[in-house]
């Protein structure tokens, strides 16, 4: 007899959502092939991964591939605006009438963070109704202590208590936590005082299909692209968190046989266009999933940055870092964290946060190395990739430990 699995996350999307960051739907591919039944349920908006999902009533079930209830969401510009907060309490709230009888009722309930609000709807409604369910909190950012680092909010901002008392709440009640970040455990134990919780690292990672690799790159980057350059490639969210600004400052004065191209939007576009005054830096639109790939084949180093905040000490697991190793592709990051990919999949260079000095000296040295080493890091980033952070494996790691 199969079991059910419900995984709540407002920001996560599918294919048939138009949107990007597809973890809970590429792991509930997984295990449907392993014999477990999974509802995706979200909302209907979210700035990142962009969605926009126009229907009526509050309610909607798309059942093409992977069963997804969709939840009518307030829409916001501000990411930061209360709008945004408010997006969080109108899914809590409607999360309350979801139309039960037409999903298979659960055996594990997945919360994925952020937002963490859901939590109570767990532990005070679904664990009521459903007290045979098992009850797992996901954490990939962890909050409160996001926005206190990144945001620059005060530890005594009454919001910032509640999110703190949301996650305590979570910690204690879950049957099992899991997170992305290797070192997350560290967190929960200060947050909750004793070690007497269970706990699972399940990172994200890379999904394997036919089709990767039969695309070619499209027209649009093909002509954008130089071809006569050491080329620079970053693909992906342009916010606050990618720390951008130290790289743009570093390509400012390089030599003009380095190029930097940036792939995609975000909030942080329009700024970083405004800093720039290098020819040498090239911002593309966003781009269907399909050509990312391509783009990432044309370069000859990815980026990846950080700043340089005690959260990371807890691990990072940004989706690109497994797109970056896909592509057999050296990666330069700025952020030398412990136990980050890079490190131990010894694919690429690893350097301070937020050194504009730094980085302009690793890109210049980089640029003049022999292609063949070039191309023995990017293979070593593969394959630890292929070895560790497929989807296959992941989900497996999930049933394993998590739902078993």
């Amino acid at each position: 007899m199969s079991k059910n699995i419900w995984i709540i996350n407002q920001y996560l999307t599918t294919p048939e959502l138009n949107g990007d960051g597809y973890r809970h739907y590429y792991l509930a591919k997984e295990f449907k092939k392993k014999g477990f039944d999974t509802t995706l349920i979200t909302s209907s908006f979210s700035h990142i991964p962009s969605k926009n999902i126009s229907f009526k009533g509050l309610f909607k079930i798309l059942d093409n591939d992977i069963r997804t209830l969709v939840i009518k969401g307030n829409r916001y510009s501000n990411s930061k605006g209360i709008y945004r907060v408010l997006s969080w309490f109108v899914f809590c709230f409607l999360l309350l009438f979801i139309p039960k009888k037409k999903i298979p009722k659960p055996d594990y309930i997945v919360v994925s963070s952020m937002s963490l609000l859901p939590v109570l709807n767990v532990v005070y409604y679904f664990k009521k109704k459903y007290p045979k369910a098992k009850f797992i909190l996901e954490i990939r950012d962890i909050w409160p202590l996001t926005i206190v680092e990144l945001g620059g909010y005060s530890e005594k901002n009454i919001f910032v208590k509640f999110l703190a008392w949301v996650e305590r709440l979570g910690y204690s009640n879950a049957d099992h936590i899991v997170s992305v970040l290797i070192n997350a455990n560290i967190h929960i134990r200060n947050v909750l005082e004793h070690n007497e919780f269970k706990y699972s690292w399940i990172s994200n990672g890379y999904y394997l299909d036919s089709s990767l690799g039969t695309e070619n790159i499209n027209k649009y980057l093909d002509d954008k692209i130089p071809k006569d350059k050491f080329i620079i490639g970053y693909a992906g969210t342009l916010g606050k968190a990618n720390a951008m600004e130290f790289l743009v400052k570093a390509m400012q004065d390089l030599p003009n046989n380095i190029c930097l191209c940036i792939l995609g939007g975000g909030n942080e576009k329009e700024r970083l266009m405004k800093m720039t005054n290098s020819k040498n830096i090239i911002f593309l639109d966003k781009v269907p999933k399909s050509q990312v790939l391509p783009f990432l084949n044309s370069c000859d180093l990815l980026y990846i940055g950080w700043h340089n905040s005690k959260i990371y000490n807890y691990g990072i697991s940004a989706q690109k870092t497994f797109d970056y190793m896909y592509s057999s592709k050296p990666i330069l990051m700025s952020g030398d964290f412990l136990d980050n990919s890079i490190s131990r999949g010894k694919c690429g260079f690893v350097i301070p946060a937020e050194n504009t000095d730094e980085i302009k000296k690793s890109l210049v040295s980089i640029s003049k190395m022999d292609k063949r080493e070039l191309l023995e890091l990017g293979d070593s980033g593969k394959a630890y990739l292929l070895e560790n952070f497929t989807y296959d494996l992941l989900a497996k790691k999930y049933i394993s430990e998590v739902f078993m």
